[in-house]
């Protein structure tokens, strides 16, 4: 050995330490980066919780799913027609009628209302229904008898005043036509009687208040409300009998009168 030589160090360079450190932490990267890339439910479930068995990390939360009112009140009350379907049930049965002109069917608010003038309906001065009335109810009577809801059939007269021995006065003649209406409606017993409402106007709720139009105010409207409460979506006929509800109901005339 000569002077000032250094024997030779034994081992690998100072520099391979680095760069091995650095080839693990590369490789460890890029293997997260696929374990991530292709994760396994169930294997990190698994991983998961070994660690929580042997770290004690992890600690596992109790979550609560909180309850979906929209969902509990659409399979609860649930809507079994809509009145738009209903009119439509109406025109379709009634095509004819309509086309003739002997009656008009149109949508109100959340009602349906059908008219039919008093010359297709009666007799001059009388609550008698003629044939093509009757045929007319028996059209709907079906119609009416699978969907729920109440029926108001409500008598209009113009302004001409009446005074006979039978019907003394306008009010007793639209209410008696449609008093007419209601029971042959229910003549069959295919619907519940408690579903109907026979009113009479008179001559003061006109549909057309010129000199010309008086004959238009002669009239019978049945008026058909869809059911305002969830327990009210029940179809009956006379023969099951009314259900008593606890809860308040509101009567036709009132619904009506809305």
């Amino acid at each position: 050995m000569k002077n000032g030589d250094y024997p030779p160090k034994k081992g690998a360079p100072v520099w391979m330490v680095t760069f091995a450190d650095l080839m693990s932490l590369l490789l460890c990267f890029f293997v997260l980066l696929l374990s991530f890339s292709t994760t396994d439910p169930k294997m990190f479930k698994d991983v998961s919780g070994s660690l929580v068995r042997a770290f004690g990390v992890q600690r596992e939360e109790i979550q609560i799913e909180q309850p979906k009112g929209i969902d509990m009140i659409s399979r609860e009350f649930k809507a079994l027609f809509s009145a738009e379907e209903v009119m439509e049930k109406m025109k379709s049965t009634l095509k004819m009628e309509l086309i003739k002109g002997q009656i008009d069917i149109e949508f109100i608010d959340d009602r349906i209302v059908l008219r039919m003038n008093d010359e297709l309906a009666f007799e001059k001065s009388g609550a008698t229904l003629k044939p093509d009335a009757k045929a007319i109810i028996d059209k709907l009577r079906p119609v009416f008898a699978q969907t729920p809801g109440d029926i108001v059939v409500t008598g209009h007269t113009d302004s001409s005043p009446i005074h006979t021995q039978t019907y003394p006065s306008n009010w007793s003649l639209s209410a008696a036509r449609a008093a007419s209406v209601v029971e042959y409606f229910t003549s069959t017993g295919d619907i519940a009687p408690n579903r109907f409402t026979a009113t009479g106007y008179a001559q003061y709720r006109p549909v057309d208040l010129t000199s010309e139009g008086g004959y238009k105010n002669r009239r019978v409207e049945i008026v058909f409300l869809q059911p305002t409460r969830p327990t009210n979506f029940t179809v009956e006929s006379a023969s099951t009998g009314s259900k008593q509800s606890s809860q308040e109901t509101i009567s036709p005339v009132q619904e009506l009168s809305r």
